[in-house]
């Protein structure tokens, strides 16, 4: 039986905890539970899920859409992030990590 791991998501102003398996993503779960996070490819390919990790880790191994410098600030693709602790996670981080990403400098 695969280790859950308790994830808390901050998401349009609410705030909701689940349980989330080692083996699941956090947006599997958070999509099963009714929690509509913005999302498109479900492959960590684009921006759509993009979020912020504020406390805990995560295996985004199959991100290809996110630099490891951004992974290393903390962001993540929540449609390949697989929970490696507890979490606290901010929803709706795709225009900064575009911006941060691809924007131009000065």
């Amino acid at each position: 039986m695969a280790k859950s791991y308790t994830v808390e998501i901050q998401h349009q102003g609410n705030s909701y905890t689940l349980n989330v398996p080692e083996d699941q993503t956090v947006l599997q779960v958070a999509e099963a539970n009714g929690i509509k996070i913005p999302s498109s490819c479900h492959a960590g390919v684009c921006t759509s899920c993009a979020a912020l990790v504020t406390e805990g880790t995560v295996d985004q191994a199959d991100g290809m859409g996110i630099s490891p410098d951004l992974m290393a600030q903390g962001y993540a693709l929540l449609c390949v992030a697989y929970p490696r602790s507890d979490l606290k996670i901010e929803t709706e981080k795709e225009e900064v990590v575009y911006q941060r990403q691809f924007g131009q400098n000065g």
